[in-house]
């Protein structure tokens, strides 16, 4: 099972997934993963004892359901969807384009959040990037706050580009 967690790297996964079927009999199945939270997805539904057959649809239809979005910091001014930025704003990121523009980690994280679970939802997901300190967990305690019905999962994933990815399931 292959989770490329990149929309541009899945058609190269596929190709490469052919080629080793082909070529040295493997099988091979592609879960079109766009996000790394949709790859954490995926990996959480995994059955080891289930046939591969059914473990690959429910480890698809798991990333299918999974809405994935981030935040970040520009680093150069831009137009984006969401308006002008600056170097050093947030951007909050949904499904992969950018949806919020300010000035505060925190702040942008729960704009991103309140968005994502305004399409519903029962789980978010939560993974803490280096340097980002306690984002994380005090986005996690916001979701608890405003949203007490809804479970929290938080990881330290240590990415550097993103202080925060997040999913909403």
């Amino acid at each position: 099972v292959v989770l490329p967690n990149d929309g541009d790297s899945v058609r190269v996964a596929q190709i490469a997934a052919g080629t080793a079927e082909t070529d040295l009999g493997l099988r091979v199945a592609v879960i079109p993963t766009q996000a790394q939270v949709q790859g954490l997805a995926a990996l959480s539904v995994h059955e080891p004892g289930r046939g591969f057959d059914s473990d690959v649809l429910e480890m698809t239809a798991t990333a299918r359901h999974a809405r994935h979005g981030a935040v970040t910091i520009a680093a150069r001014q831009a137009m984006t969807m969401a308006g002008p930025c600056e170097p050093g704003d947030v951007l909050g990121v949904i499904a992969g384009d950018f949806a919020v523009v300010g000035a505060d980690l925190h702040d942008v994280a729960t704009d991103v959040v309140e968005r994502m679970l305004g399409g519903g939802g029962d789980m978010v997901t939560l993974v803490g990037g280096a340097d980002s300190g306690d984002l994380a967990q005090r986005a996690a305690a916001w979701v608890d706050a405003h949203h007490p019905h809804i479970d929290v999962v938080v990881y330290d994933g240590g990415q550097q580009r993103y202080p925060l990815l997040l999913s909403v399931e």
